[in-house]
């Protein structure tokens, strides 16, 4: 069903550890649940904590490499990866929790033999973007511009859609990577003789060569390390939901408005998935907003003065009748229509209703760590490092993570190292450690820059975004830095 129909309805080398032969549920291979009877000191040459999507891709990435056919590898989670991995998507509707992937990332996936068991009718590919500035009225189109032997072009996909196809691949290979669901993790011991051991839930204890703190922001594999953080809170929270437009759209579009950014990106069959940074209090305001309002409200994001949409928010906050909200949004959305009959162009199309129940929200902020590892321990993902969602590249970050760790193991086994020494580790943080500071730090100063309500830095970022889309060489440029 589109979004049209669907609106109208609503208005190898060193010696590994031997596999060990088990009896697994039919329902899923390698499955091991809380009900599975407790072992004490299981042995691992890697135990992955977290089955999120850069988690499940670095379980499925070591599975598929052959020099670690014989390494024994659990991945753990507290959630029913099971059911995740059965999942059926709805026919009438998108998550509203999406990830973008680049065109290298997609990449690495399809020569894996990972991303194909994705649902893939649900993928969205894109190669352009549309950014604007509310306050100085600069507007900057990147559209990739296809080139021999290069592909820029970027991927919108559902999270769940991503963790259910790794999952899948997972449970069809014929690799020894042992998911554990539904089993918390309720310690890690250290043992200056031994390796580190995770206890679980499910009263399992694992001992385990190396550990992977794929765990999310508030790792708790990386407080075990001893790993400090810093950062920033951007006393914002990112606003997500899922669109149904008035027509088929393939680019992204976002613009910076004085309250934060909102972007609108695509997915197929007229669908749209918004981010939009606001702090606490018009979150809230938003989130309880009548469903046709907040449509309305979106339309106006991309189209009004600042001036006008703090006017909305005012008769918001005041309690005033919806429908005269709504027939104010409406007036000035049409004033707007009459007085700019030539930028459709830099303008995306109308959003007709919001999938109901798709409103969410979550903190935004940025945070760097000391390290990306520690004694027998190696961070990727949200555990190594959180970013601002407005560039869409955090699990672009935390793939590249996946596929650099994945390279020093495959190469460290078939030279007979200890996967998890320091020498091994080493390699792993000098890879990616700066790269993803660097990054962190680029998105950083564009929220900042964009952030500033000075008449004089408004003017002067706008002159940079216009004279930019007069650079079709630098934009290109730009376009394929980020999505390689």
């Amino acid at each position: 069903m589109t979004a049209q129909r669907f609106a109208m309805r609503l208005l190898a080398g060193y010696r590994p550890l031997a596999v060990q032969h088990r009896t697994l549920a039919p329902q899923y291979r390698g499955l091991a649940t809380s009900q599975t009877t407790a072992n004490s000191g299981e042995l691992y040459d890697v135990v992955i904590i977290g089955g999120g999507p850069a988690g499940c891709a670095l379980a499925a990435a070591l599975g598929s490499l052959d020099a670690l056919s014989r390494m024994r590898v659990a991945l753990v989670d507290p959630g029913k990866l099971g059911e995740m991995r059965q999942w059926t998507p709805p026919a009438d509707a998108y998550l509203p929790r999406t990830l973008q992937i680049t065109s290298s990332n997609k990449r690495y996936l399809d020569k894996l033999g990972l991303w194909q068991w994705c649902f893939e009718d649900r993928v969205q590919a894109y190669n352009r973007a549309v950014v604007t500035d509310a306050l100085g009225g600069g507007a900057v189109d990147l559209a990739a511009v296809p080139l021999p032997g290069r592909n820029d072009t970027a991927f919108m996909v559902e999270t769940k859609n991503l963790v259910s196809g790794l999952l899948k691949a997972l449970d069809q290979s014929s690799s020894c990577v042992d998911v554990v669901e539904r089993a918390r993790v309720t310690e890690i011991e250290a043992a200056p003789s031994m390796w580190p051991a995770v206890m679980l839930s499910n009263s399992r204890r694992l001992q385990a060569r190396l550990i992977v703190g794929a765990d999310g922001a508030s790792s708790r594999v990386r407080k075990y390390a001893g790993i400090g953080t810093y950062g920033t809170e951007y006393a914002q929270y990112g606003l997500v939901a899922t669109l149904c437009l008035d027509q088929l759209n393939s680019t992204a579009f976002q613009r910076f408005l004085p309250s934060g950014p909102v972007a609108l990106l695509p997915f197929p069959g007229g669908f749209a998935n918004l981010v939009w940074s606001l702090d606490s209090e018009l979150v809230q305001l938003l989130k309880t907003a009548p469903e046709g309002i907040f449509a309305d409200l979106i339309n106006a994001a991309f189209r009004l003065t600042p001036a006008e949409m703090e006017y909305i928010y005012s008769l918001l906050r005041s309690g005033v009748d919806p429908d005269t909200i709504g027939a104010e949004i409406a007036w000035r959305l049409d004033v707007f229509a009459r007085n700019n009959p030539d930028t459709n162009i830099k303008l995306p199309p109308r959003v007709a209703a919001l999938s109901p129940r798709s409103r969410t929200s979550f903190p935004l902020r940025m945070r760097m760590v000391d390290t990306l590892v520690a004694n027998r321990v190696a961070l990727i993902g949200d555990a190594g490092h959180v970013m601002h969602p407005l560039a869409g590249q955090g699990l672009n970050m935390g793939l590249a993570d996946v596929q650099c760790l994945a390279q020093v193991l495959e190469q460290a086994a078939a030279a007979g190292e200890d996967l998890g020494s320091a020498a091994v580790l080493d390699r792993y943080n000098s890879q990616r450690y700066v790269r993803n500071l660097a990054m962190q730090g680029i998105v950083d100063k564009v929220w900042h820059v964009f952030g500033a309500h000075s008449g004089t830095v408004a003017t002067l970022r706008s002159l940079a975004m216009n004279g930019l889309d007069r650079l079709p060489a630098i934009k290109s440029r730009m376009i394929h830095a980020f999505m390689q």
